[in-house]
């Protein structure tokens, strides 16, 4: 049995080098099979409870509505927009008067701008001012200061303080100046205006204080020229949950406790801040008239109601079941702001199907990021002291819109 068994794997051996052989002298080719591709498994939709970050799920469920066309934030480009609602022209002070050195208390300036370029800050900025006298003769050219990019993405650019220009410069007199800001890298002009420089004494009856003036940019242009749009202060606000916000100028120190501002439509009360909102000042200009905030002081005010909102997303819906939303009700909308129950202003502006703030006829005159238009304001009552005649040639710093007027 053992012999037989040796003989037979003897057999095998030899019969598999037989085969190597062969097949080593006559290569067989045998046919490739066709790949097949591992079919594709969709993952699952995420749950409504799963983690996943706020800022994600709120831009999925806004896409996912076909009706909705989503609300994305302006963003600057390599052109360099001029903010001409951002100009503000105020005058630099000191107590000395270089024409005269030995002499104290003899007030004399100069003036300082300040404006916002919308910009992405690709390339270096490079601006200069040339300022002229009431006689139109050129006064002097100063090189502007340029600042960082700001949560709105814009750039202030401003005129530096100068002793210097103080000490050489500086005059005494009052009336109408002109000022020209130009692009140093291209040459281009891009504001050419006018301002008017009034003062006041701060001491009577001195005379040794009789060359001591409270100086001042009259500014009254300001307070029927508001705005209506949206404001940047963080991606929460801006992406979640965006609110149109109106804005106006008052003159003097006004408590936001003694101000409401109501909405209306059709003549129906929307919504009233005294239900929830918000009542803000955001700018100042004339920060030096400390003495007489009623003459020379302006504070732009911002107001804005929890109960209207711009559907920005679906879950903004669900989380103010109460509010108005802008999509559902387009059409013109009437801001009335009252002081101690007094109505001060009253402006209007219109939403559009989109559910936005539609644009009017203004907004070609003077362009604005972050969907804000100007709104002619009405001036009402006797809270400001103003010139109410002063919008029509100085708004603007000598450019007034085309077609504005207060309604």
């Amino acid at each position: 049995m053992i012999r037989k068994s040796f003989s037979n794997f003897v057999f095998l051996v030899i019969l598999g080098c037989a085969i190597n052989t062969a097949t080593a002298q006559f290569p067989i080719k045998i046919p490739k099979l066709p790949k097949t591709e591992k079919p594709k498994i969709d993952k699952p939709a995420p749950d409504d409870n799963s983690p996943i970050e706020d800022q994600t799920k709120q831009n999925q469920s806004s896409k996912s509505d076909k009706n909705f066309e989503y609300l994305n934030r302006t963003e600057p480009t390599g052109k360099q927009l001029f903010l001409k609602d951002t100009l503000e022209i105020k005058v630099q002070k000191d107590d000395h008067y270089w024409k005269f050195p030995n002499q104290n208390d003899y007030t004399s300036w100069v003036p300082q701008v300040s404006f916002d370029i919308f910009f992405d800050n690709s390339t270096k900025m490079r601006y200069s001012a040339e300022w002229f006298n009431p006689d139109g003769s050129s006064w002097f050219i100063e090189s502007l200061d340029t600042g960082f990019v700001s949560a709105e993405k814009t750039i202030k650019v401003s005129s530096p303080y100068s002793g210097e220009l103080l000490s050489t410069k500086a005059v005494t007199t009052t009336g109408t100046y002109g000022v020209k800001i130009t692009n140093v890298k291209t040459n281009e002009t891009v504001f050419q205006g006018k301002f008017n420089v009034s003062k006041m004494p701060l001491s009577s009856g001195d005379a040794r204080l009789k060359n001591k003036y409270l100086f001042y940019v009259d500014n009254d242009w300001n307070l029927p020229v508001g705005y209506v749009g949206f404001t940047y202060s963080g991606e929460t606000s801006w992406d979640i949950d965006p609110k149109p916000i109106v804005f106006m100028w008052f003159k003097g120190e006004l408590e936001s406790k003694d101000i409401e501002a109501q909405l209306f439509q059709n003549n129906q009360l929307i919504a009233s801040t005294d239900d929830g909102g918000m009542i803000n000042t955001t700018q100042t200009r004339g920060e030096g008239c400390f003495l007489s905030r009623d003459v020379c002081s302006y504070k732009l005010w911002e107001f804005a109601w929890d109960n209207f909102k711009l559907e920005n997303n679906n879950w903004i819906r669900e989380k103010y079941p109460n509010a108005t939303f802008t999509r559902d009700k387009p059409g013109e909308y009437t801001v009335k702001i009252l002081y101690k129950g007094t109505q001060v202003r009253e402006t209007k502006f219109a939403i559009d199907s989109k559910g936005w703030i539609a644009p009017n006829q203004f907004s070609e005159q003077i362009p604005l990021p972050q969907y804000m238009i100007v709104v002619p304001v009405k001036v009402l009552g006797t809270l400001d002291k103003w010139n109410s005649t002063a919008w029509k040639t100085e708004a603007f710093y000598g450019n007034p819109l085309s077609g504005f007027a207060i309604p």
